[in-house]
Parts: C-alpha cells; sequence; structure tokens
C-alpha cells in the first residue's frame, strides 16, 4: 500500500448576477465600453459564413462566444460593476467561505477534521489577517491551532497551493486532510476599466477541494505538480495598488501559450503518458485565443480539452481549476483511472499543473456531530426561534435543556420528535422565569443536576401590547420589562458561573429602527443590551464569551400579528430585502455560540460583548 493524495471533496459557487454576452453588447453599443469593431468583424468573411447556419446571430456575440469562448459569467453585483456597490456585496472571503462548506460537505468531513488551510486570492476582502485565517474561522472549534497560509496569488494560486499542500501532508506524516481554496471577485478590478475584452473574460467565483491522504494500491491522486515563474510578464498583467486590472491581451497570449504548452508536456512526460493516454486536459479557462493555441501545439483532441467552465461560468482566475473538478464529479465525470493534466499561467508570470488519475474510489468518512459532547440550555424552546434552535442543536449531537412556560403538550411533542428523530437526549424544564421563585427553583435544579452547561441561548420573549407609548398602562409596561429583561438578567445571573463557553441573548431589529407601537417591547431589549455589556465583562475573565444576537425581521413571530403593509415599512426602514427564514437563522445563531465567524451577518464588538445583526442593513 502507499500514501496517494487525492480530492475527496470539491466545491464551487459563483457571484449572484448572471451577466450573458447581450449585457455586455448594450453596454459597449452605447459607448460605455469601447474596443469592439462591430463594422470589421460583421464585414469579414468568418462572421458571413458563420451566419450561414447562424441567421440573425450579432457580430459581439460571435466575437464573445465563438470566438474568444465566453456565453456568460456571474458577479456579485449587477452589471455594469461600479465600485460603490461593492460595499454590500459578497467578498472573496464569502466565495471562498460557501466553496469549503460545500467542499467539507462533499467529504463526508468537519472544518475539526482539516489538519491545515492553504487558501489563495488576488482579490483579498482586507489587507491581513488573509482570507485564509478569517475562512477556518467558520468551520472551527474556538480552541482549533491547526496552521493557516493565506496566499496572495492569482491564476496559479491553486497550483501553488497544490504544491504546498502536498509537502505538508510529506512533512507531517499525522496530518491527513488539507482545504485548499481559491476566490476571486474579478469584477471588482473592472470599474474603471473600459475595454470590453475583461468585461466579457472575467467571473466571480470560489472554489475548493478536500485534499486527503489515503492508503491505496498503486499510486492515484495527484502524481506530479509544476511550478514556474516569467518574470518577462510582471509588467502585462497584474492590478495596481489601486486595484485596477492593467492588461496587454497580446503578451499574455505570447507568454502564455508556451508557458502552459512547456508545463502540459512535462507533466505528461514525469507520469510516462501520451496524449491518448488522456481523459481530460484541464487548461486555464482563459480563452480560445490561448487554448485554442495550446491545444494545437499539443496536438491534442478538442474533445479531451475542457472548457465548460470557461464557457458558461467565464475566466474564473485561480478558481478556474478546482471549479473544473466540483464541475466534473458534480456530473459524474471523473472515471476511475482516468488521467488529466492540467495547466495554468497568469499574473506576474506564474504557471504551472498538475497530473491527476482519477482514484478507484471515493472514501467515505463520517465525522462525528459537531455539538456531540456538549450540554444547551435553550429557554423559549417551545417558541418559533427557540424550537428550530433546538432542532438544530438535536441535529449536531447536543445534550438539551429545554425551557419552556406554559405550552407543555407543544414541549413534550418536541422532546419526542428530537429524541427519536436525533437520538439526542433531551430534558424539559417548566418555569415561568418572570415569577423570581420559578427562576430560582429551575436555576437550582439545573446547578444541582449538570454541574456545567456549555451554551446559554436565551429566546424567550413576549410582543406586548403594539400600542403607542402613550397608550400603553404602566402595569403593561411593567410586564413587558419583566418577561424581557428582568427574567433574561436573573438567570443569567443564577447560572453565569455554571456556563462554560458561551451565553446567548437574543435582542431585536426593533431597538435600531424603533418601529412605532412596540414602545415597551424595545424599551425591554435595549434595557437587555445594556445588561449584555456588563456581563460580557464579568464572564470574560473566566473565557466565557457572550453574544448578543439581533436578527432581523423574521417570517415567524412578531411579525404574524402585523399586516403586510406593516412588515414591508419595517423591511423598508432597516434595508432588508426579504424576510429570513426561521430555520436559516436559528442556524446562524445556533452557530455564533461555538464559531468565532459565521457568515451573512455583520459582527462588531461593545467592550467585551460581540454584537451580530442579521439580515438588515441599516444601523
Amino acid at each position: 500500500m502507499t500514501d496517494s493524495f487525492i480530492f475527496t471533496g470539491t466545491g464551487f459557487v459563483t457571484g449572484k448576477y448572471e451577466v450573458n454576452n447581450a449585457d455586455i453588447e448594450k453596454y459597449t453599443s452605447s459607448g460605455y465600453l469601447e474596443g469592439f469593431n462591430e463594422e470589421r468583424i460583421a464585414s469579414s468573411d468568418e462572421f458571413k459564413e458563420f451566419l450561414k447556419s447562424n441567421p440573425g446571430e450579432t457580430a459581439f456575440n460571435y466575437m464573445t462566444e465563438h470566438i474568444m469562448g465566453f456565453k456568460k459569467r456571474f458577479h456579485v453585483v449587477p452589471f455594469p460593476p461600479v465600485a460603490h456597490n461593492y460595499k454590500e456585496a459578497p467578498d472573496s472571503l464569502d466565495l471562498c467561505v460557501e466553496a469549503i462548506e460545500i467542499a467539507l460537505k462533499n467529504s463526508g468531513l468537519s472544518g475539526n477534521d482539516i489538519d491545515a488551510w492553504f487558501v489563495g486570492t488576488a482579490t483579498p476582502h482586507q489587507f491581513a489577517p488573509g482570507t485564509g485565517e478569517f475562512a477556518k474561522a467558520y468551520f472551527t472549534d474556538i480552541d482549533n491551532k491547526t496552521p493557516v497560509y493565506s496566499l496572495t496569488s492569482a491564476c496559479v494560486g491553486f497550483n501553488i497551493n497544490l504544491a504546498n499542500a502536498i509537502s505538508y501532508l510529506k512533512n507531517n506524516p499525522e496530518a491527513r486532510h488539507i482545504v485548499i481554496a481559491h476566490a476571486e471577485v474579478m469584477s471588482a478590478l473592472l470599474p474603471e476599466e473600459k475595454d470590453f475584452v475583461p468585461f466579457s473574460t472575467f467571473g466571480d467565483s470560489g472554489a475548493a477541494v478536500i485534499l486527503s491522504r489515503v492508503k491505496t494500491s498503486s499510486q492515484q491522486g495527484v502524481l506530479a505538480v509544476s511550478n514556474n515563474e516569467d518574470t518577462r510578464m510582471l509588467d502585462f498583467l497584474g492590478a495596481d495598488k489601486k486595484g485596477n486590472l492593467y492588461m496587454n491581451p497580446r503578451m499574455v497570449k505570447m507568454r502564455a501559450v508556451p508557458n502552459i504548452t512547456e508545463t502540459a508536456l512535462k507533466l505528461m512526460q514525469e507520469c510516462g503518458w501520451t496524449n491518448e493516454d488522456l481523459l481530460y486536459f484541464i487548461p486555464h479557462q482563459t480563452g480560445n485565443a490561448i487554448v485554442g493555441s495550446v491545444a494545437k501545439l499539443l496536438e491534442i483532441n478538442r474533445e479531451k480539452v475542457f472548457q465548460e467552465v470557461q464557457i458558461n461560468y467565464g475566466n474564473l482566475s485561480g478558481a478556474s481549476v478546482p471549479a473544473c473538478f466540483s464541475v466534473l464529479e458534480k456530473s459524474d465525470r471523473l472515471t476511475p483511472g482516468g488521467k488529466i493534466i492540467t495547466s495554468v499561467a497568469g499574473l506576474g508570470g506564474e504557471f504551472g499543473g498538475f497530473a491527476y488519475k482519477v482514484p478507484d474510489e471515493k472514501p467515505v468518512y463520517c465525522t462525528k456531530p459537531e455539538l456531540e459532547g456538549k450540554t444547551i440550555l435553550i429557554t423559549g424552546a417551545t417558541g418559533g426561534l427557540g424550537r428550530e434552535i433546538a432542532r438544530s442543536a438535536a441535529a449536531k449531537g447536543a445534550t438539551l435543556l429545554l425551557h419552556y412556560n406554559s405550552n407543555q403538550e407543544l414541549a413534550d411533542e418536541l422532546k419526542l420528535q428530537l429524541e427519536s428523530e436525533f437520538g439526542t437526549i433531551v430534558k424539559l424544564l417548566k418555569a415561568n422565569l418572570s415569577d423570581n421563585e420559578e427562576l430560582s427553583e429551575i436555576s437550582n435544579k439545573i446547578k444541582s443536576e449538570f454541574k456545567q452547561i456549555n451554551y446559554l441561548i436565551n429566546t424567550h420573549a413576549i410582543t406586548g401590547s403594539l400600542g403607542k407609548a402613550s397608550q400603553i398602562s404602566d402595569e403593561e409596561f411593567n410586564h413587558v420589562i419583566k418577561s424581557n429583561y428582568l427574567s433574561v438578567k436573573n438567570l443569567c445571573n443564577e447560572l453565569k458561573d455554571n456556563i462554560s463557553e458561551c451565553i446567548l441573548i437574543t435582542g431585536s431589529v426593533g431597538e435600531d429602527a424603533q418601529f412605532p407601537g412596540s414602545a415597551s417591547y424595545v424599551a425591554s431589549k435595549r434595557a437587555l443590551r445594556g445588561f449584555s455589556v456588563s456581563l460580557a465583562s464579568e464572564v470574560y475573565k473566566k473565557n466565557t464569551r457572550c453574544v448578543y444576537y439581533l436578527p432581523g425581521i423574521i417570517d415567524s413571530g412578531m411579525m404574524g400579528k402585523l399586516e403586510k403593509s406593516q412588515v414591508m415599512a419595517s423591511m423598508s426602514m432597516v434595508r432588508q430585502k426579504e424576510l429570513i427564514p426561521v430555520k436559516e437563522i436559528a442556524e446562524r445563531m445556533l452557530k455564533s455560540v461555538y464559531r468565532i465567524k459565521i457568515p451573512k451577518v455583520r459582527m462588531s464588538y461593545e467592550s467585551n460583548l460581540k454584537v451580530i445583526k442579521d439580515g438588515y442593513l441599516n444601523f
């Protein structure tokens, strides 16, 4: 048996806005973009011959799709890209995290199974720390100390990280799995660009693979890797200090064609393969001008040249090759024993590639549940939000202490459902937390039966009257304050020494938006936030974290009491685009107690309190 390094999981995502050739043609025709000579193309003999079998085709689409080789691409912002739109758009980190999540799921592994992280981008979400350091934080426990390597590289970034990952595995015999990811927001380089070519060429994406050490009877997976650098290209392709693209297409082609060809020939020679042996040749998805020239020099059958990513997603820089593997795997075209050569060239003159033999079989991994061995106390567990958090926690293997106030039937039903479906331990705790005597009784019970609880998640609350402040009686106001503020405050004070890892307190978007007609509710939440700041500083001394979570407007709960027009007005006030499904926000709230980072939220700190705003952009 021998060690083989194989891809056990792949993931690929793009920006959400499709940009087709007609979109680019529209802005070229209006004079917004330049460089396309329609008259020259339209009068060419080649185009006239093409029209015979493709009547009605435009000269622009003929050039971009049939000559250049790009049908569509996807951006993170609407077309055309404008600089200010990127302030709220997904960035390279977001794309990277999405791709890694898919790759991990595809492999059956979790972030805690990964021994090292290699991440590359030339369009980072910030200067430092690197994209890799942040990406890892979305998937591992807070005390996870596996190393991270962030690389500033574009087209060849994945290939460089692949070589480094294999070296890491060879030098660390105990290591088994590595994440290699690359993400780019190429469109962010284009707001000042006027030439139509880069707009036609580049797309935004993230791609990732899980590279695993697997025992096999013969060498499989990655067999050889090559990386080089052509200094003659330094001045002809890159991004300046302002982040604007500079590119000399002729020089790029002049150097890329021989470099890609040289790499492919070198790898085939090292493996003892010929053109006829190959299942696929995967070149950098850079366009027909370069790929066609390389294929001709290699004398390779064009049916073996894989360009689907280029055609349907554009040139994805360093994400191109892992995206190709993801597309091939998803469509079941990675035939066991198939021989694949990749070869890429790009930014700064880097060029390289690797040889890959598709494994005879893909290992099946089954990682342990993320929250196995953890105990979670959830208050308000029979409410819509609490119930979904409980369900998500049960699916992750946690032991659950579920508090409820009065709905015995629903509590019993939830317990039975979670135990039978997930095999987890569920203990029900009934109490009116607004009653100090009942609160003390339940706190003492918890402390006597459970010496330590990992997480406390407070979701219980009442809406109270939706009338204006002047219309709310003192009795009603005090009732809401007691239910939403004092009960949480007193419970946290009773149990703070028994919570070992994190306390989550649920706030409300109403604190920011000041919705009319919810004065007592908003007042109770604002008081709660002030208490949370104080609590966070106190428990921080014993390494317990405190999270204050402000969900946007959810598709259940308080919104069910409002008319559609009121909901739309509320969403407009906070710049929320759509109602948040309760299941999605419950999943993110749960993850916030055991992950440093979670996707699709805004995080800030008030002293030691982590404040998370989910789903809305104002405030």
